[in-house]
């Protein structure tokens, strides 16, 4: 049985220990976690064999981004009850102005 305990922390505080890592890139996979579980800024501990130590992950509106604490994504939103696993989405390139590719002859 797996055991997930959340800690609160101000979030400024958190991006402080956090670093250049927030936000995440796109194409990165995060972990959403359940917003009815009252922290969105803090550490997320997850416990996977009892009496043994666990890993923790920060917490920053209520995602897990990508770092160094161990394998994420879908592998950890399994482990958290009510998380998902998402990718942030790759923004599409500007088009360059319609004018610009006409082949109009006027």
């Amino acid at each position: 049985m797996t055991d997930v305990t959340l800690y609160a922390m101000p979030r400024d505080e958190v991006l402080s220990y956090f670093g250049a890592g927030w936000p995440p890139a796109p194409g990165a996979t995060v972990v959403r976690i359940d917003p009815a579980g009252g922290v969105t800024d803090g550490l997320v501990s997850v416990y996977e064999t009892s009496g043994r130590p666990g890993v923790s992950w920060w917490l920053i509106d209520g995602i897990i981004p990508p770092q160094g604490a161990g394998v994420g994504g879908e592998a950890l939103a399994a482990l958290i009850p009510g998380a998902v696993a998402e990718v942030i989405p790759i923004p599409e390139p500007e088009s360059p102005p319609g004018d610009m590719w006409s082949s109009s002859t006027e």
